[in-house]
């Protein structure tokens, strides 16, 4: 143990290896290193500038709207998609014939649902409306999607707000609701939701089975269907209001 511990105090050990640590340094490139620190990468698949995607399904919600379930596409260069909070929105990036334009459409499916690889979003026709329109006559399985990082504010902050919330929407403004129920269901979000959806008539509606169906499986979702136009058992008529 002593001679070993001599060694270390060898003088010419020391200066054999500054003339190394001399060479080595002589010896590298100029060339900055490229860092990739932990903290970057974790930063650009939370909030990526651009994610590249492609559809995966295409289902119809009602006569005049569709879902999309849109997954990574590996092949250009997205392997995984960025986290979101239920209730924000995907930007999408839709090339029309009248040029291209930057549409927001609100996340559907639950944010565990991004770590399972997909996002679903709702596109109801407008009336003239050129992106809505683009993407229902043209996107089918296999179409290739550019989108931003998922954003917005409307979500549910529980330093902020209630654990009972009130929410009331209005055709397809139902959709940041679907993701919050199916957020809380699955227990990502700690909230209680009345959940006020207004139609003119049934077949218009969407989401409705299956908001339903997250009603029955719990006590944490109370969902209120409202027809304008029509009346049916179930289901309140008239418009939503404060009474």
């Amino acid at each position: 143990m002593a001679e070993q511990y001599l060694k270390t105090l060898d003088a010419g050990r020391f200066f054999r290896m500054r003339e190394e640590r001399e060479k080595r340094f002589s010896e590298a490139s100029d060339d900055f290193p490229k860092l990739n620190y932990p903290a970057n990468v974790l930063a650009e698949k939370l909030h990526p500038g651009k994610q590249f995607l492609k559809v995966k399904e295409v289902r119809d919600l009602s006569a005049d709207c569709r879902s999309f379930i849109i997954v990574p596409d590996p092949e250009r260069g997205t392997e995984s998609l960025a986290w979101f909070d239920a209730g924000q929105f995907l930007p999408i990036r839709v090339k029309t014939e009248r040029g291209v334009f930057f549409r927001p459409y609100s996340i559907a499916s639950s944010p565990r649902d991004a770590l399972r690889g997909f996002y679903e979003i709702a596109v109801r026709r407008v009336e003239g409306g050129t992106a809505s329109g683009t993407i229902l006559r043209t996107w089918r399985e296999g179409t290739e999607v550019e989108a931003s990082a998922p954003t917005g504010l409307f979500t549910y902050e529980p330093l902020r707000d209630s654990k009972l919330l009130v929410l009331a929407a209005g055709g397809s403004g139902i959709t940041p609701f679907v993701s919050m129920a199916r957020a809380v269901t699955e227990g990502t979000e700690d909230a209680e939701l009345f959940i006020f959806s207004g139609n003119r008539t049934r077949e218009r509606a969407i989401y409705q089975e299956e908001l339903r169906e997250l009603e029955t499986a719990g006590e944490r979702i109370h969902f209120i269907p409202i027809f304008s136009e029509e009346q049916a058992e179930g289901f309140e008529h008239g418009f939503i209001s404060a009474d």
